[in-house]
């Protein structure tokens, strides 16, 4: 803008500053939502993993388990995978101990 400011460019001018403001806000939530998905998927293979390593499932049938129990618990998918995750330790010597 150049002097003297012409309201109507000043006003123009604000409406477009707020406009961008308000599409990179879009944009961050967008972000942070695309980030938080893939650290979920992330952890939802690394659960599937856990049961396939641990009860020699497939790939298909560890993410159908992890899904039905998401489903019968009434819990998100990432939930159950956390609990699969957090508990590896506690899974793994049991299943180890049916197979001896």
């Amino acid at each position: 803008m150049t002097k003297p400011i012409d309201e109507r460019e000043l006003a123009a001018a604000i409406r477009l500053a707020a406009a961008r403001h308000e599409e990179f806000a879009r944009l961050e939530e967008e972000v942070t939502r695309a980030h938080q998905a893939l650290e979920d998927r992330k952890r939802v293979e690394r659960a599937k993993g856990i049961l396939m390593s641990e009860l020699a499932l497939g790939e298909t049938e560890a993410f159908r388990r992890i899904q039905k129990l998401a489903r019968n618990t009434n819990r998100r998918l990432v939930d159950v995978a956390d609990f699969v995750i957090e508990n590896e330790t506690l899974i793994a010597p049991l299943l180890s101990a049916d197979r001896a």
